[in-house]
This record gives structure tokens, sequence and C-alpha cells, in this order.
């Protein structure tokens, strides 16, 4: 291997981060703007940073396995990185089912609550990549 194993979650957690934020923004001015280009920007990147958290997640568990050792524990929730990113990662999950219920008319939210919801989940999931930052020495 080129890297050491626990490299790989150091070089993949920056994706999630960067796209669900960059998702966010999009989705905003999308709907202040009333523009669907953005809002299907937003939705792409909420698609994305779910693959790329998937994969950040993996890599954290190898990284963990290697170095650190902290989901020997993984509750309390609030207090553990890796516990708050898996959940953090399917509230997102569970905002792009809504997204794609809501899309097809299967339900009836209005996109503000969405929005808000998922405001809520993104300090949620920056909380979490906070903690992962103080447990690698970071911060």
């Amino acid at each position: 291997m080129i890297y050491e194993k626990e490299v790989y979650h150091f070089l993949i957690l920056h994706f999630p981060i960067a796209l669900f934020i960059t998702g966010y923004f999009f989705d905003i001015v999308g709907f202040v703007k009333s523009n669907s280009l953005f809002e299907k920007m937003g939705y792409l990147n909420l698609i994305m940073g779910i693959f790329f958290g998937i994969l950040s997640i993996i890599s954290g568990f190898i990284t963990d396995n290697e170095i650190v050792g902290h989901m020997d524990s993984p509750f309390p929730i609030w207090e553990t990185h890796g516990t708050h990113m898996i959940v953090a990662i399917l509230f997102f999950v569970i905002i792009l089912i809504i997204r794609n219920l809501n899309s097809k008319n299967k339900i009836n939210i209005s996109f503000r609550i969405i929005l808000i919801i998922q405001g809520l989940v993104m300090l949620f999931f920056m909380h979490g990549a906070h903690l992962g930052a103080k447990l690698a020495g970071r911060l």
C-alpha cells in the first residue's frame, strides 16, 4: 500500500464535510431564488455526501481499530465521534428519503421545513466532525 491504512480516513473525511455544507448552501439559494437548478445541485451534493460519508465511516472503523479504539465504548453518542457520525449519516439518509417522497408527492412537507431539519442535522454533523478533529489531535 502507498499509505498506512489509517491515512485513508484522513484523506476521505473532507469530502462529506464539503459536500454536505455546499449542498445545504445550494438548497438555501435554490429556495430563496426559487431556482430548481440550485435545488438539484443540493440534492446531488446530498447523495455524494452520503456516499463519501459511508466510505469515511468504513475507513474510520479501520483507523479506530489500528490507532484509537474509541468505538470500544460507543456511547454516549454526543461524546463519541464514530457513533455521532454514523447517526449523522443516517439522518442525512432520512432527509434524502423525505426529499424523494416529497418530490413524488407521496408526502407533503414544505421545503422550508426540510431545510430547517437539514440545518439541524448539519449542526449535529459539524459537532461530530469537531469531535473527530479533537480525537485526531488537530484541535
